[in-house]
């Protein structure tokens, strides 16, 4: 008798999220070497101790060093491969429902709150050189899970993967992608006559 699967949607699940996480995955491995708490210490003057709770800026920091590692270059596509995928999610310390920082804050951060110092790419440098020290990456590769595994390999074969840029030369690319989708915006708010104050 063939089969068909049910609308099972809308049901409640217990889940957790650390025993859908591999145990070789890459993101798993530097969680388990990496303390990315020196971050706070770092970001402490560019925020007031006063007022509504801002964004983690470890959380930040991680998103874009999965950015890195995967190769995300667009921090719109970056917010949704976090929505959608797990391993990310666990990574960032979020349940399957809470919400993913929009893709407009790393611009904003980087415009508004760290415009006048290279802290902010100080620190993503600074976590990619924990990261190679610790032998998780090297300045040319990155060592991944099956994820890039021929079909034929072994599951417990881990392959070579080359990362293609820089820290500085990534963060450069978001950076003109913000600036790209921002005067496409403006250009769209003078053709409907809303153009910013």
């Amino acid at each position: 008798m063939m089969g068909r699967k049910e609308d099972s949607q809308g049901k409640l699940e217990f889940i957790d999220i650390e025993a859908l996480v591999p145990a070789n995955y890459l993101l798993r491995k530097i969680q388990e070497k990496i303390d990315f708490s020196f971050i706070y210490t770092k970001m402490e003057k560019y925020y007031s101790p006063v007022g509504r709770k801002s964004i983690d800026p470890v959380l930040l920091y991680k998103m874009l060093l999965i950015g890195y590692l995967f190769n995300i270059d667009s921090e719109r596509k970056l917010e949704l491969d976090v929505k959608l995928n797990v391993g990310y999610r666990w990574f960032l310390g979020l349940d399957l429902t809470d919400p993913v920082p929009d893709h407009s804050v790393f611009s904003q951060n980087r415009r508004r709150r760290f415009k006048d110092g290279k802290v902010f790419q100080e620190i993503f440098d600074h976590v990619v050189q924990l990261c190679i020290r610790e032998g998780l990456v090297t300045g040319e590769i990155v060592v991944t899970d099956s994820t890039h595994i021929k079909a034929s390999a072994a599951k417990e074969k881990v392959q070579k993967v080359e990362v293609t840029k820089t820290p500085s030369q990534y963060l450069n690319t978001l950076e003109e992608e913000a600036k790209k989708i921002e005067e496409e915006l403006e250009e769209k708010r003078k053709e409907t006559g809303k153009q910013k104050s």
